[in-house]
């Protein structure tokens, strides 16, 4: 054993009882992640595996504003609340942050902030309450909901005017400083003046998740985005993408920074705040990809603990697509065990499904240009990639640390998406090239096609060609862009009669003849022609959900699992679906799941966020379901807990989804549950 991996386990075979430094071992849950080393545990024990049966409804709370399902505001509330010691404070969809009384959950008050507002959460401080916006960060007094003109601008702290002060996660107060993670950058402030110490540009890559804290290093820890343009990004600066990073709390400056996906094209980000775990004789760092690599990094010395553990990958270096290259490898760590497998095959969904041949013909059909079997697939024209895990292994919410078992706990997902890259009109600095390009399109009146398209083929396709994509959010509605159709080299439904009347077999009967599609070939190419000599074309890409006839995953269940893994060993000690669906009148265990997970000294695990709308609560040593209970939508965050005279409360965000599986009804709820008496 190489002299780094015996250090690995050394420093990895800690007990519980030597941790310490950690804020959640309190009674208070001051910021979202419960604390700043994001442990997402808490010591309370009142509530524990021997009495989780006797949980009740204590009390709902209605947050505010409930967008109606046909809204064009369809969100949800991805913020869970925190507790002062003495009010329990939420935020609505709607842009309101709200004081409730911990014991009956009846209203104190209620402050407006424009949306966006504690998107994913929001801090409590010496009395003040630190929310992000759209504007920067707002400062109210917890006492009463006002703001507390005395920080930044009349309570306003903001990046510099010519920077975003967009911040989606809750900041990190402490002492006299504030450290921000704005859209694009991480910045200090002093308080209250709101003064700018120092930045870290991140060059195109965002924190989606929060940023942890090692007080006794001073050390910050956060995960990052890839490149917001997947494409096109060959030549940008990709210093922060995809990257555990490790910066020095009062310079600046930054430590080391490891990268996940090399040059990612597929959408793999970095996700959840770290795990930050300090313990008598060592203080581990630990960051989570999609990709279900699982980082450790050693504070303050900055080493990466399992980099004997890393395998290289090897991977088409050259993409299909001119000037799009990839790395000629990726990564993947092997201790901590892989949460995830990215390879997709489409004969384990065709045995599962066997016995039902018209969908065996409409997976065929679905994936008859695509290509699969291996992780990293190259984006192409010639074929669409199926790879798995853009939702998932861990989402956003990240995992939590159960002291109790010496174990994180994280739940993912694992399902199918195809990439279908395509030219679309237009050049974004071009802003009437598509105005121009339609007219064009008008002007074709002796191909006699316009009258065809607009009277078959506008009401999906819409005017403009663009086409229709909801599949991330509300399903698989997906009507491709037609702009740049015939410049790429696959096959298309114009080709014959017969394919174009297959690839419409399943939405609608269209009648169109064998002269009518001639017309139309013409139009297309016509149109595309011009878009190519007038350098209007650019180059886009939609990720769609790979579903069946029924619109199920087209893999094998289960689609959500609730992993376990102990940090002595790096192993995984259990892992179970999670989340229920009915599929031919039959149970079907481990569906999406967009929630977290909350861990207890009471050797209690509790999780949501799946559309079966249940809370799950699982014995953390094993993974036994000991209880669950139905909500009236979908939790959307990591609960949290509290003890408030003498009884503990569990605290579930319930907002329903955007996803698709879930309800298209939502709500913004808060749950408290305690113990029977």
């Amino acid at each position: 054993m190489k002299k780094n991996s015996l250090f690995f386990y050394i420093i990895f075979a800690v007990q519980y009882f030597f941790i310490i430094n950690s804020h959640s071992l309190s009674n208070e849950w001051f910021t979202s992640a419960g604390d700043y080393n994001s442990l997402k545990f808490s010591k309370i024990e009142k509530i524990n595996k021997d009495n989780v049966n006797n949980l009740e409804l204590a009390w709902t709370y209605k947050n505010g504003f409930v967008p109606d399902k046909n809204s064009a505001f369809r969100n949800n509330n991805q913020a869970t609340p925190i507790f002062t010691g003495k009010k329990l404070i939420s935020s609505s969809m709607d842009g309101f942050v709200i004081a409730m009384n911990p014991q009956n959950g009846k209203e104190i008050w209620r402050t407006k902030i424009e949306q966006p507002s504690a998107r994913r959460g929001f801090t409590y401080f010496e009395g003040n309450i630190f929310i992000p916006s759209g504007k920067g960060i707002y400062v109210l007094n917890e006492k009463d909901g006002t703001l507390n003109k005395n920080f930044g601008l009349d309570g306003l702290i903001t990046n510099n005017k010519n920077s975003s002060s967009l911040s989606l996660v809750p900041p990190m107060v402490f002492e006299d400083k504030m450290i921000v993670a704005y859209i694009n950058s991480v910045v200090s402030h002093s308080i209250p003046s709101g003064k700018i110490n120092w930045k870290v540009n991140l060059n195109g890559s965002r924190v989606w998740s929060g940023i942890s804290y090692d007080k006794k290093n001073e050390k910050l820890v956060f995960v990052t985005s890839n490149l917001v343009n997947l494409l096109g990004n060959t030549n940008v600066k990709d210093d922060y993408s995809n990257s555990i990073v490790v910066v020095d709390g009062q310079t600046g400056q930054t430590d080391c920074k490891f990268k996940d996906t090399i040059h990612d094209h597929w959408d793999y980000d970095m996700v959840g705040n770290p795990i930050i775990i300090n313990s008598n004789n060592s203080n581990l760092a630990y960051g989570f990809s999609k990709t279900g690599n699982i980082f450790v990094v050693n504070l303050p010395d900055c080493k990466l603990v399992n980099a004997d553990h890393i395998q290289k990958i090897k991977t088409d270096s050259l993409s299909p697509i001119e000037n799009q290259t990839y790395s000629n490898y990726q990564i993947r760590i092997n201790n901590p065990e892989n949460l995830m497998d990215l390879e997709y095959e489409l004969s384990s969904y065709l045995d599962y499904i066997s016995k039902d041949n018209e969908n065996l013909d409409y997976v065929k059909h679905r994936t008859r240009n695509s290509k699969f079997g291996k992780s990293f697939i190259p984006l192409s024209l010639d074929y669409d990639p199926i790879v798995m895990g853009l939702h998932g292994g861990p989402e956003w919410p990240g995992g939590s640390y159960d002291l109790t078992n010496n174990q994180i706990i994280i739940p993912t997902n694992h399902y199918p998406w195809i990439i279908r890259s395509y030219y679309s009109c237009c050049l974004k600095n071009k802003p009437s090239a598509q105005r121009k390009a339609q007219q064009y399109l008008i002007d074709l009146k002796h191909f006699n096609a316009n009258k065809i398209y607009k009277n078959k083929c506008s009401s999906c396709h819409q005017k403009r060609k663009k086409g229709k994509y909801e599949s991330e959010f509300f399903g698989d509605t997906y009507i491709p862009n037609l702009s740049g159709v015939t410049l790429t080299k696959k096959g298309d439904s114009l080709n014959s009669l017969k394919n174009f009347k297959y690839s419409h077999k399943y939405t609608e009967n269209i009648e169109i003849s064998d002269k009518e599609l001639g017309l139309l070939k013409k139009y297309f190419e016509a149109h595309d022609k011009y878009l190519k000599e007038n350098n209007l074309l650019r180059l886009s890409a939609n990720w769609q959900l790979l579903l069946d006839k029924h619109g199920e995953f087209a893999s094998k269940p289960p689609h959500g699992k609730l992993t376990a893994f102990d940090i002595s060993t790096g192993k995984i000690t259990w892992q179970i679906p999670f989340g229920e669906k009915f599929i031919n009148n039959q149970i079907i265990k481990g569906d999406i799941n967009f929630g977290g997970v909350l861990s207890t000294a009471g050797n209690i695990s509790i999780a949501t966020g799946t559309p079966d709308k249940n809370v799950y609560i699982f014995n953390s040593s094993n993974g036994e379901e000991l209880w669950r209970t139905k909500l009236k939508f979908a939790g959307s965050s990591p609960p949290m807990t509290y003890q408030y005279k003498g009884e503990q409360y569990i605290i579930i965000n319930s907002s329903g989804g955007r996803f698709y599986g879930y309800e298209k009804d939502f709500g913004d709820l808060i749950y408290a549950f305690k113990l029977r008496k």
